[in-house]
């Protein structure tokens, strides 16, 4: 496994993904997942997503889907990331590692783990606001096609802290129009 790096864009991203936000490839992004997620929520399933919860974690994953190339994941995935922050997390870190599978495969993750900003709360004593646990968001290459997408909610398990508000909660910020 390679020592991870941080995760930088290349400079001509900023400006699509900035173009991707305002247009309809986000609403048509946004769409799709609302759709795997209602019927996830419905007790359907789907080929193109995975949904996971347990008392412990909660993990959504995209799969590979042929009509989205990799910036599509890569853009949703950074637009999750500032949602994120917008709910009162802090960034705290981004990288981006190679690693050799068996069989000489390349995998390639790209990652940003969040937290929640508890300092202020923790310095003046007041309760600790835990939101929705940690967050990973990672992206999955194997070769150079994406595998899949992962966002992932650890959850803490203290007693004396207020209990995170879970995944249905979350999408509902990471969904809204």
């Amino acid at each position: 496994m390679n020592t991870p790096k941080k995760l930088i864009r290349e400079s001509g991203f900023i400006p699509a993904y900035e173009e991707w936000k305002l247009g309809k490839g986000r609403n048509s992004s946004i769409r799709r997942v609302r759709e795997f997620f209602d019927k996830f929520m419905l007790g359907e399933s789907s080929w193109d997503c995975d949904i996971i919860q347990t008392p412990t974690y909660a993990m959504l994953i995209l799969h590979h889907m042929d009509d989205w190339d990799e910036d599509d994941y890569r853009y949703l995935m950074d637009f999750w990331r500032e949602r994120i922050l917008g709910e009162g997390y802090i960034a705290y870190m981004s990288d981006s590692r190679v690693e050799v599978l068996d069989g000489g495969i390349r995998q390639r993750i790209e990652r940003h783990y969040l937290k929640p900003n508890v300092f202020d709360a923790i310095r003046l004593g007041l309760p600790v606001d835990r939101k929705y646990g940690n967050l990973t968001l990672e992206l999955v290459f194997l070769g150079e096609e994406v595998d899949y997408m992962k966002m992932t909610m650890g959850f803490y398990h203290e007693r004396a802290k207020r209990g995170q508000m879970g995944l249905e909660r979350l999408m509902e910020v990471l969904l809204k129009g």
